[in-house]
């Protein structure tokens, strides 16, 4: 299993209300095809489907951006995503891949950095 880490940083403005309502609080998940060790062959591609979840989830936001990183976030590339899917070129064994999101709509931002999501075989 990875030893990697996980933050997120929530970015919107607030007021007083009377009622409840629900943060625009979102989660970014990656579902890649690892092995039962969580690793995936290295020096190939792989297709990994990212999903927005959460109380601001669903068509509302206005841009999903993914980057990820093998150097265990110290540098990023842009990934493009398409029909909820980014292609990752996996580094050769021995290596890790590290991901980051940045989900935006009108009121909020939400910045997700996942570090060694995976390590490759």
């Amino acid at each position: 299993m990875p030893h990697g880490s996980h933050s997120a940083e929530y970015t919107f403005t607030s007021s007083r209300t009377e009622r409840a309502v629900a943060l625009p609080a979102r989660a970014v998940r990656y579902a890649p095809a690892l092995a039962a060790d969580s690793t995936a062959p290295g020096g190939t591609d792989l297709v990994v489907p990212v999903t927005v979840e959460g109380a601001a989830a669903g068509p509302g936001h206005s841009s999903l951006r993914v980057s990820v990183s093998y150097d265990g976030g110290a540098t990023w590339a842009g990934s493009t995503v398409r029909k909820g899917r980014i292609t990752v070129h996996n580094p050769p064994a021995g290596g890790s891949v590290s991901f980051r999101a940045e989900v935006r709509d009108r009121r909020s931002t939400t910045t997700q950095t996942i570090i060694d999501a995976y390590r490759t075989r």
